[in-house]
């Protein structure tokens, strides 16, 4: 059984308020940054991290800097990107073996790209 600690990057309050409450009843333990600057600080502190859920789109470095940052420190992390803007990730941006959700997605979506995103 993989770890479930989950890192969910999201500049929308709401949005990362009610998609953790969701992904906590399914079973990840989540924690949560609004930018890339933070997140990467988590990601930094916490060894037990196994997945990193983050948003293209946020302000200062956008979700694909993160991802590469966060890989950088920990190059196990499954990364799972969302994005309100793309059909699909950059591939030249893009991480590979990563996976990608575009918004808006149902919890049971989010679970089953995090679910194999943790699998690979």
């Amino acid at each position: 059984m993989h770890s479930r600690l989950l890192l969910l990057v999201e500049d929308d309050p709401l949005v990362r308020l009610t998609l953790a409450e969701a992904l906590s009843e399914a079973g990840f333990e989540v924690l949560e940054a609004e930018d890339a600057e933070t997140a990467i600080g988590v990601v930094a502190s916490r060894d037990d991290l196994s997945v990193l859920l983050t948003d293209i789109n946020l302000p200062g470095a956008d979700g694909f800097t993160l991802a590469r940052a966060a890989r950088r420190l920990r190059p196990d992390l499954a990364v799972v990107y969302a994005s309100g803007r793309l059909h699909e990730p950059d591939p030249r941006r893009a991480l590979p073996g990563a996976a990608f959700l575009a918004k808006p997605f149902s919890v049971s979506s989010a679970v089953q790209a995090l679910e194999g995103a943790l699998e690979r």
